[in-house]
């Protein structure tokens, strides 16, 4: 702590001296450059008013008039700077003018900063309050700074004499011996305060020092302590130790398999009844005998590939080692042992030897040979069974699956193992129970681990173990192809009743037709006279006279004759076998046909058709049969759905436009909308959400079947309340 303090004591008092001799350095420079301007302004000035004509002259004193005009000028030049005095000096050193008259006379040769500056060299010097001038040799009683410049002729240069100014500086020297003596005190007042916590500190630390020591002591104390009853513990243990080494042999004489404690010579250093047993005959139990002489019969230790030593590979891995080995046993047959050496170490963690224990594992190892072979065989069954199998604890927990059930269920073994069996099945068969003798087979839908349902055929019964815990073997067959297929046939079956049932309908229909026919033709041909007869009667030809209200209703007759000839014929040309072949159509004829026929349905005169064709369509390819059937289904789904909401609200929107490469139709309706469940299966087969007798569910599966047909699709916009958008898509040919 002295050094520190003394070091920096002499670092700062270094600098403090520094910062002075700079400070009066950079003093000393500044006023020697202003005075020296000074000087030379004033020298000027009074050159200007004519004293060089004095000094040329050589006269040894000025006239009255003159020092005063001179007197009047530095004055009047220093009115506003602090300077003291000022003097002129001939070329023989003699004070020609002074702002101080007893000056004037006086010699100046042994001034140097005179003589410098007849020599043509100005010189400048700094003067303490109280201290001696150097260049006057008297004592000032201000602080002043002196300036001596030359005096030369302005034509030739010559010096004619000296010009001296003094500048008082006491208040300048003042203001810096305060700033001085500020920085001074700071200075001191930071090292007091520094040296009073350095100080405080060390006492703090020594005082620390002084309660370690204290502790330490005591601490030592306590192990003194502590090492006298460890000696008195040693030799109890001591004792005890051979009275458990006494126990410790006769427990692992007790123990069937031969034992042995192997030392890192291979010495042997301790072993059971059963390892003394395997001892050669001739060899006696002493401190020589190695474990290789008991265990193999051997010289030398193992040391093949196919015969490795335990107690080498424990040294290698740091660890429990195993080596299974054949041996000869007494009846010199082969038998298969594992060696089983467990690594050996003291307190301290010093390696002290090995624990050998040696198994005759002979039988295990043909048990296990014949088990291997038979879960071989029953792993390759399993493993080609396209069945799911699955084995469940009492509680339906599975334990174990085939690969099968991995793609079945679309999980990891990790992720079934684990799982109840029953939270696969849906809540039908969720309260699925068996008894320890019985099985059972149903048809239930399964959910896979992603929740993607399916349907399956179950076999489920009791696995029978020799322990008393009930278990069981389930056997999952995914029938969803079966039941598609059987679903197709019945689609199929459907399709086909319904293409016969609607065959037959338009046969009847023609029929029908055919005979309503006749009278309508007959009902117009009486029409026709009747109107003729008007005709005549206001003509005056004939003598039957016909009022005007029959003639209206005549006229009526008439009307309504040719609209029933229209409709038949319009029904008769729909309800005729078409074409199957595909052909070029003109699918916005198809769209205003269809929808003509159906406005004579009652139902649509509450219903607004807005069609909104596209008048460039091009032809597209196609069975105009089959495109007037889905058209005309889209149209009667878009009328059901519409009556669901007030007359003034039902209008049905039909639009066609050309997309790129396709031709897109859209009937769209205002009505009560679909919800998400019932838009994702409108197009499945049988599906309806239509009261019994009203929609057998195959009209947009038709129309699905249809347009894919076609090239096609058809798209499903709809919102619960909002109405719903079918969009029909057709490819265009080029």
């Amino acid at each position: 702590m002295i050094i520190s303090i003394v070091g920096m004591t002499a670092v700062l008092l270094l600098l403090l001296y520094f910062h002075l001799k700079l400070s009066e350095d950079y003093l000393e420079t500044h006023l020697e450059t202003h005075n020296r301007n000074l000087a030379i302004v004033l020298r000027n000035s009074l050159l200007a008013e004519g004293l060089d004509k004095v000094l040329l002259n050589e006269k040894e004193q000025l006239t009255d008039s003159l020092q005063a005009h001179l007197t009047a000028i530095v004055e009047r030049d220093l009115r506003w700077i602090p300077v003291h005095k000022v003097k002129v000096y001939s070329r023989d050193a003699m004070v020609l003018y002074s702002s101080k008259q007893d000056e004037i006379g006086n010699s100046a040769k042994s001034n140097r900063g005179v003589q410098s500056a007849l020599a043509g060299t100005p010189l400048a010097g700094l003067v303490h309050r109280n201290k001696v001038n150097e260049f006057d040799q008297q004592v000032e009683l201000l602080s002043l700074h002196q300036q001596y410049i030359p005096i030369s002729n302005p034509q030739t240069g010559e010096i004619l004499g000296a010009f001296e100014i003094y500048t008082d500086i006491s208040k300048i020297l003042d203001r810096v011996a305060e700033k001085q003596q500020l920085i001074f005190w700071s200075i001191g007042l930071g090292l007091v305060v520094f040296y009073a916590a350095l100080a405080m500190s060390f006492l703090s630390t020594h005082r620390l020092l002084r309660t370690e020591t204290g502790q330490r002591i005591a601490h030592m104390q306590e192990l003194v302590n502590i090492q006298a009853n460890l000696e008195k513990r040693v030799a109890e243990r001591t004792s005890e130790l051979d009275t458990s080494k006494q126990f410790l042999q006769s427990v692992i004489d007790g123990i069937g398999n031969p034992l042995m404690v192997v030392r890192p010579d291979h010495g042997i250093a301790l072993m059971n009844r059963a390892a003394r047993n395997l001892v050669p005959p001739g060899e006696e139990l002493n401190d020589e005998l190695r474990c290789y002489q008991v265990s193999h019969q051997l010289d030398q230790p193992c040391g093949e590939p196919d015969h490795p030593c335990s107690f080498t590979e424990v040294m290698q891995q740091g660890c429990t080692a195993r080596v299974r080995h054949v041996l000869r046993n007494r009846g010199d047959q082969p038998v298969l042992v594992d060696l089983v050496s467990t690594p050996l170490y003291s307190i301290d963690g010093k390696f002290e030897g090995v624990i050998e224990v040696e198994h005759d594992i002979t039988s295990l190892v043909r048990a296990q040979t014949g088990l291997k072979r038979s879960e071989a065989n029953l792993q390759a069954i399993m493993d080609h069974v396209p069945d799911a199998i699955l084995t469940c604890d009492q509680n339906y927990v599975i334990q174990s699956i085939n690969p099968a059930a991995h793609s079945l269920f679309k999980a990891t073994e990790e992720q079934l193992i684990g799982q109840v069996f029953r939270s696969f099945l849906n809540e039908e068969h969720g309260d699925l129970e068996l008894t320890p003798n019985s099985s059972k087979q149903i048809e239930a839908v399964l959910q896979r681990l992603d929740g993607e349902a399916f349907p399956a055929d179950i076999w489920i019964g009791p696995m029978h173990s020799d322990d008393a815990n009930s278990s069981y073997i389930a056997v999952v067959r995914d029938i969803s192809k079966r039941i598609q297929a059987q679903r197709e046939l019945e689609t199929t079956r459907q399709k086909f009743f319904h293409q016969e049932k609607m065959a037959a309908i338009g046969h009847l229909a023609a029929g029908i037709l055919h005979e309503v026919g006749n009278p309508i033709a007959a009902i117009a041909g009486a029409a026709s006279d009747l109107k003729g007869l008007a005709v005549q009667s206001k003509q005056g030809s004939t003598e039957c006279e016909i009022k005007d209200d029959v003639n209206e209703n005549i006229d009526l007759i008439n009307e309504q004759a040719i609209r029933l000839s229209r409709i038949t014929r319009e029904i008769a040309d729909f309800a005729s076998p078409k074409q199957r072949e595909r052909e070029l159509l003109d699918l916005n004829g198809l769209i205003n046909s269809t929808a003509r026929l159906l406005s004579y349905d009652r139902r649509f005169r509450t219903i607004k058709m807005d069609l909104q064709l596209d008048r460039e369509l091009p032809a597209i390819s196609g069975v105009a049969d089959q495109l007037t059937q889905v058209f005309m289904n889209l149209l009667l789904n878009a009328m059901d759905a519409s009556m669901a909401i007030p007359k003034d609200k039902r209008q049905i929107q039909v639009t066609s436009n050309l997309t790129r490469d396709q031709v897109s139709v859209s009937v769209r309706d205002f009505g009560s909308g679909m919800s998400p469940e019932t838009r994702d299966r409108a197009l499945e087969p049988f599906y309806t959400t239509k009261p019994v007798g009203q929609g057998s569910g195959l009209g947009l599966s038709l129309c699905d079947s249809i347009i894919h047909a076609h090239g096609g699709s058809i798209e499903l916009h709809s919102e619960p309340n909002m109405g719903t958008r079918i969009q029909v898509n057709l490819p265009v040919e080029a």
